[in-house]
């Protein structure tokens, strides 16, 4: 909805230049304000919305350009004035696009952990806070997931960090694959993920638990073995921080570890 009306504004003002230069006399040329609605189209909408207002707006140039032409001026005039505008606005909407495409990637950069492509700790954190801030203002039910990989050294030492790089990959896919598309995933740590459950309350976030735990078991039946203690902790109305909420369930985690790894630990907050 927000792309239609943006684009239909969009074509208003490219109208608006159009009776704009209907009004004016020949001399005042007025065209080079078509430039405007074609740039914000590429930069808003991509190079394919790009293209489409810089046509539309040459066909507007253009028939402006036969009602204003000087009896002495001729037709391969208008056209040549027509495809240097379209030229110039190509090379314009070309560089756009792709600053826009470079921005993108920093943003990404900025938000996202690297190798794994979930949240990284900060975003997480960020998240996390307006989760939280939700949770104080409406009560409903939100659960945290702290997840930690058993004995990822030993992975690392035995096989290298390459495979342990792709084994967090396939973990955060894995995360990825087992939760819902309303939860969110971040990168905590080295080999620590954190899972933030939104209206969910502590039955239905152990069983997610549960099962995330069993998917990662299943992902690495062999070598290397690969397992996860993970930590929950399931709040309503809490008047608990980001801090206060990452710490508990840290702990909850910990808790898994000593109590022989590869399971879950739910705790009160």
């Amino acid at each position: 909805m927000g792309r239609a009306l943006r684009l239909a504004g969009l074509a208003l003002l490219a109208g608006g230049v159009y009776v704009l230069n209907t009004r004016t006399p020949g001399d005042l040329r007025l065209g080079i304000l078509y430039v405007i609605p074609v740039l914000l189209a590429a930069w808003h909408d991509g190079l394919h919305w790009g293209i489409a207002f810089a046509i539309a707006t040459s066909l507007l140039r253009f028939s402006v350009g036969i009602d204003q032409m000087p009896p002495a001026t001729t037709l391969d005039y208008r056209v040549i004035n027509e495809l240097a505008y379209l030229a110039v606005v190509g090379v314009a909407i070309t560089g756009l696009s792709q600053l826009r495409q470079t921005h993108e990637r920093l943003e990404q950069l900025a938000t996202h952990d690297p190798l794994t492509n979930v949240l990284n700790a900060r975003s997480f954190a960020r998240e996390l806070a307006h989760e939280l801030s939700r949770n104080r203002r409406y009560g409903r039910p939100l659960a945290l997931i702290y997840l930690d990989l058993d004995n990822f050294k030993a992975v690392n030492d035995a096989h290298g960090h390459a495979t342990g790089d792709a084994v967090l990959r396939l973990v955060a896919d894995s995360i990825g694959g087992a939760v819902r598309q309303a939860d969110i995933v971040g990168r905590l740590g080295g080999d620590e993920f954190g899972v933030l459950l939104p209206e969910t309350d502590g039955t239905v976030a152990h069983a997610a638990a549960t099962r995330l735990a069993a998917g990662i078991r299943t992902v690495f039946r062999g070598t290397p073995s690969v397992t996860a203690s993970i930590g929950l902790v399931a709040v309503s109305g809490t008047e608990a921080g980001t801090d206060d909420l990452l710490r508990k369930a840290d702990e909850a985690m910990y808790a898994a570890k000593h109590a022989g790894k590869d399971r879950v630990v739910q705790v009160a907050m």
